[in-house]
């Protein structure tokens, strides 16, 4: 069979794209209420290194400046930065903080965004896209109502402009961050890779290792925050067949670079 169990671990272990697709199917089953006539939409994230964290590129740095001209490297002055001097490579400026926010994250500034995809194909090119094969990929899927209710105490899916965001917002200058938990919300459609890859984002407070610590507990509330792992002696197999699929870069990525990446990749397989 193309998916596998590993008991100890509690990890669906994925070595084939049918497997995948059984695999999300079962999540969605799980998670689905009991006797409703609609389907639960989960979110999917894709690492191309099974170990990976669940911790946004703002808490990810390397190294971090300390000492005197400290409390000047802060999310608030990053944001400022990229608002300065941004704009001449823009056909159309952000409205808002947010938007400002996620077009920070989307061109690889490190912010408290964590980018997730309500397409699981999308997630699943993810892992594999840079992986040769020498180490396991995975693939997190998540019920974005199940993490709000975490934050909040009731299930609720809003976009970032909803009141119940401000605590998450995009910090200015003076703001401390109060909120521990992350918080599930949808982004507007303001470019056309968000659109592409039907992007959505967790938006993270002051708890850095959150997402891990509510993936790792146990007991009768199981968490809705699950891991496929794709082996590495599969990723090559798994890749084949979501090229066969049509999922390409191209299509995730529908700028000149996308299109020459996949054209280099078909001309000389790297």
């Amino acid at each position: 069979m193309s998916i596998r169990r590993d008991g100890s671990k509690g990890l669906m272990q994925i070595t084939s794209l049918a497997g995948f697709v059984k695999a999300v199917e079962q999540l969605v089953d799980e998670w689905t209420p009991k006797g409703a006539d609609w389907y639960l939409q989960p979110w999917f994230r894709g690492h191309g290194i099974a170990s990976w964290s669940l911790e946004p590129g703002w808490y990810r740095p390397s190294s971090s400046i300390r000492g005197i001209g400290a409390e000047y490297y802060n999310e608030a002055t990053l944001l400022e930065n990229f608002r300065l001097r941004a704009p001449t490579y823009l056909e159309r400026l952000p409205a808002t903080d947010w938007e400002w926010l996620f077009l920070m994250q989307h061109y690889g500034l490190p912010t408290r965004l964590l980018d997730w995809t309500e397409s699981s194909l999308i997630a699943l090119y993810f892992a594999i896209r840079d992986n040769a094969g020498d180490v396991d990929a995975a693939v997190w899927a998540m019920n974005p109502w199940w993490l709000n209710r975490q934050t909040f105490g009731e299930y609720g899916l809003f976009p970032a402009d909803d009141p119940r965001a401000r605590e998450h917002a995009p910090l200015r200058p003076e703001q401390e961050l109060k909120e521990k938990l992350p918080l599930a919300i949808t982004p507007i459609h303001a470019s056309q890779r968000i659109a592409a890859q039907r992007g959505v984002f967790t938006i993270h407070g002051n708890e850095r290792p959150a997402l891990d610590r509510l993936a790792r507990r146990k007991g009768k509330d199981r968490p809705c925050l699950r891991r496929m792992v794709i082996p590495s002696a599969h990723v090559a197999t798994v890749h084949r067949e979501l090229a066969i699929s049509g999922i390409s870069e191209s299509l995730i990525f529908p700028e000149l670079s996308g299109l020459c990446r996949e054209i280099k990749e078909g001309f000389f397989g790297d």
